[in-house]
Formats: structure tokens, sequence, C-alpha cells
């Protein structure tokens, strides 16, 4: 199996100087440290793995030598080069710690820690067993770059593990979208088919992918587990018929409780963050689940069930979560998406974490629907 990571180069973290602690989990003086970044330096890494698409601290991997070649579980499938070094296939790549991190506002953001570690019998050069630290990812959604954030108290956490797939936003196969010839299922539509978008009329579909996950899936990564949101969970009779999406997928809400809480009446979040809504409930019953991917020529907000949702987002996190193969292809399709420094612009407002679950009680308390007459 395999899968792709956006790494940012330490280069790109500004720590007042810590850049040598950020080698060690037990680096001196992080707590109360600030931080900002940037995506310049920002590189792909192709992983591959014997097990699950997941990247971990390895438990099985001996940090002393001893371990040999046939304890790698997760190895660089092409060359990696990042920070002014390059770093060679079959090199192993772990998720050594990660470090939450506060704005402002109390939003909180995880930052983990990629380490690579090289052979001698694999490039040559190398000291045996040679692992550095060589930059870190977004574990969930990512700040506004320049954002200025605090290391929390006690947010130094070693051995943690990544699931890139949990990032995945998509329809649930049975999703009726909405076309300028009618309803359609999800499963029916193909590339070039016009689909109806809230902002730019019927829209042509660019790329469109599947990712099936059997009961064994989610049994194992129950962060995978659909969500499904009942017919007029969402307020006014929406959705229509009851939708079934993956818990990273965005929902459109509509609300003068948006409005004044970040100046936007209509803002988009996460499925998972809305459980608390009567109605949207994980779909326990789903023996398994087939989901799909729709890509435009921007972010686009569709209508799904009669629920307004959006389309696949190409932000790191969310392109991660498709795979090597299907990246190419988009990459061939929108080849700027390449570009180091480039950054998607979404739809609507992106509201997560601490400000969408803010967002969600504000609605319950106050006993008012998600999605308010336009």
């Amino acid at each position: 199996m395999g899968f792709t990571l956006k790494i940012i180069p330490l280069s790109s973290l500004n720590f007042s100087g810590t850049e040598a602690n950020l080698q060690y989990v037990d680096g001196s003086g992080w707590w109360g440290k600030t931080t900002s970044y940037t995506t310049e330096g920002a590189t792909t890494a192709e992983v591959r793995t014997d097990g699950a698409a997941e990247l971990t601290d390895d438990p099985l991997w001996s940090d002393d030598g001893n371990g040999g070649i046939e304890s790698r579980t997760q190895i660089l499938d092409q060359p990696l080069e990042i920070g002014g070094k390059t770093y060679p296939a079959g090199a192993a790549i772990e998720d050594e710690y990660e470090i939450t991190l506060q704005d402002a506002d109390g939003n909180r953001y995880v930052l983990a820690a990629i380490s690579v570690t090289t052979f001698s019998d694999e490039d040559g050069t190398a000291s045996a067993n040679e692992t550095t630290i060589v930059g870190f990812i977004w574990d969930g959604p990512a700040p506004p770059q320049g954002t200025v954030l605090t290391v929390v108290p006690g947010g130094v956490k070693d051995h943690q593990s990544l699931d890139p797939s949990t990032v995945q936003v998509c329809f649930a196969a049975g999703t009726m979208i909405r076309t300028p010839k009618g309803d359609r299922r999800v499963e029916d539509l193909a590339v070039d088919d016009l689909v109806l978008t809230k902002d730019h009329g019927p829209q042509p579909i660019r790329w469109i992918g599947r990712s099936p996950k059997t009961a064994e899936d989610l049994a194992r990564n129950e962060k995978l587990r659909p969500i499904r949101i009942r017919a007029g969970a969402l307020g006014q009779g929406i959705p229509e018929n009851d939708l079934v999406v993956s818990p990273q997928h965005r929902i459109l809400v509509r609300s003068k409780i948006a409005e004044r809480l970040f100046g936007a009446k209509e803002v988009l979040i996460a499925a998972k963050q809305l459980l608390q809504v009567e109605g949207i409930d994980i779909a326990e019953d789903l023996a398994g689940v087939e989901y799909f991917h729709i890509l435009f020529d921007r972010h686009e907000v569709v209508i799904s069930n009669g629920a307004e949702t959006e389309s696949l987002f190409t932000g790191p996190q969310a392109l991660k979560s498709v795979g090597r193969a299907a990246i190419e292809e988009i990459f061939a399709i929108f080849p700027e998406l390449r570009a180091r420094d480039y950054t998607p612009t979404a739809a609507r407002m992106l509201v997560s974490g601490r400000q969408g679950r803010k967002m969600v009680m504000r609605h319950l308390q106050h006993k008012r629907g998600l999605v308010a007459v336009a």
C-alpha cells in the first residue's frame, strides 16, 4: 500500500531559533514558544508500506540498528529532496512525535514531526541508521500561512501515528448529485459530465475517483466510518433524503450565528463536527462503503441529496488521501498543483476544530437549524 505526504521543511518554521531542538522530542524551551510557517520549500514524499496505510513511530523498528532491513514497514517509494539534502528510495520514514499548537482564538492544530532513516548499504554515504527529522506535516486542518501559533503546555507527545486516509473528503455511493438534467447517482457520473454548482452554474467534472472501504477496513480504522445525515437534520427539510458522507466531508452551514461568529453567513464544516446534532450519527450499520471524489476546476459547492456540500478541495491534506496514482492523474490535469507555493482557494470559509464545535453548540443552545432560509 502507499500514500503521499506533503512535508514542510524545518526552515519553513520559525521557533525562535530552536531548530536544533526539533530533532528531539524532549527539546528544551518548547512550551509557550511561538511559531509561524510558510509552504516555501514544502515537498511531496511518496511512502510505501507493507501494512495499513498509516504512518507510525514504528514499534517494529529498532533504532539501534538491530532491526535489520526486514523490519522496515514504512519506506520512501521515491527519493525525497528536502532541506538541501536528498534521501534515497528505500529509506525508512516515520512519525516521531507530535506538537499541539494554539492560535490567538484558541483554535488548536497538530504538527507531526517526520523522520527519515538512511543506511550505508543504500546510498553508500550516510552512516548506518542515521535518523534525521526532516520536516513536519499537519495532522488535520492547517492554519492559514503566517498564523502565530503557541506550543501548548504538555502538547509534545512521542510515539504518535498518522492515518492519511482519515482526511478523505467524499460522497458515499448512492448519493444523488444535482445536474442540469436532474439528480444522478454519484457512481453514474463521469469526467466531462456537467454538475450544477452553487456559484458557477453547470461545471464539467475534471476528475472523479472512488475508494471502496470493506467491513474489515472500517473495523480496523473507525475514523473511516461514514456519517449519516438524516433527512431534515440540517433544517428547512435539508437534506431531502438521508445523506452519507466521509467524516471530513464539509457541509455548508448558512445562518446568522455563523455570520456573527465568522463574519460570513455561509461556512463549510466537516460532517464529523456535526455529530452533536440530532439526526446526524456515525453510520454503524453499514458493513462497508464506497466513497467517491469529484474534482472541478475550482473548489465548488454542489447539491447532494438536496444539501449543499463541497467538492474535492485540492489542499495537501485532501490530496494525500486519494493515493499516488490518483494524485498523478490530478497533477496531469492541473500541473499548477505541483508548485510548492500553490495555495487553493476555498469556496467558503473552512471552519474546523474548536470554532466549529462552538458554532454547532450555539445553534443547539438557540434551537436553530444549521441551514436558514437563503
